[in-house]
């Protein structure tokens, strides 16, 4: 909702007047980004969250059979939180000039992997402490009444780490929503998200339409840690029943 009329003075808590006007003559206009940032958001978080799940479950099962995690893997660690400390604009730039010799700036594709490089490290530190602390004797105990590995991932060690894992996704999801480099960058302009937007209604003189896409932005991180902490419990109660 917005203020019908332009006047909200001191020391009023709330305006006279309310309408959703305003929020229906930019709903044509917020559709286009608001459906380009879940599509890449999304897209990002699921492929940064099964590369994660895929490694840290391949450390956990190289440590259950007492092996050393080789010098590649810690050195593939280190480059893994590599965009996290380079600064963006250098990082991006060479990004920028890999997707431009391969034909793939300014495509959907480039622009979900370069969300990826960043979501990646994010979900890797919300993921891996949880993933390592888990009680391995619950994987053995249904082995031996002879369940399979898979199955007993499936059945066993992914329900139990579904609270952390859906946290994790949407500290993810959260880091998408407000990437503007990235999405510029590999996006070569063409791809048009609520962040690229609202950077560029922020030079305007209207507040109003500022303050609209501003709370949008801010709405789709909170739904997305809202359906994190809900999920799990309904699929608790599910389960109990």
């Amino acid at each position: 909702m917005c203020i019908r009329d332009r006047q909200w003075r001191y020391p009023q808590a709330w305006p006279s007047q309310w309408t959703t006007e305003h929020w229906q003559r930019q709903s044509e206009a917020l559709a286009g980004p608001l459906l380009a940032t879940l599509g890449v958001g999304l897209a990002a978080t699921l492929l940064s969250a099964l590369l994660v799940v895929a490694c840290l479950e391949q450390e956990a099962r190289v440590r259950r059979y007492g092996a050393l995690a080789p010098a590649e893997g810690r050195r593939g660690l280190a480059a893994l939180y590599l965009p996290l400390l380079v600064p963006q604009v250098a990082f991006l730039f060479g990004l920028q000039v890999l997707l431009v010799r391969a034909r793939l700036d300014g495509t959907w594709a480039a622009v979900i992997w370069a969300h990826a490089v960043f979501v990646l490290p994010y979900l890797h530190l919300s993921l891996a402490d949880p993933w390592r602390a888990f009680d391995a004797r619950y994987l053995r105990s249904a082995l031996s009444l002879g369940a399979s590995p898979a199955r007993a991932f499936w059945t066993i060690k992914l329900p139990i780490l579904l609270p952390p894992l859906a946290i994790a996704c949407a500290v993810g999801f959260a880091v998408s929503v407000g990437l503007y480099l990235p999405t510029l960058f590999a996006g070569a302009g063409r791809v048009a998200t609520l962040t690229t937007e609202a950077v560029t209604l922020s030079a305007g003189a209207d507040r109003r339409v500022i303050g609209s896409w501003a709370l949008m932005q801010a709405a789709l991180p909170l739904i997305g840690f809202a359906l994190a902490l809900a999920v799990p419990l309904l699929m608790g109660v599910r389960r109990g029943r």
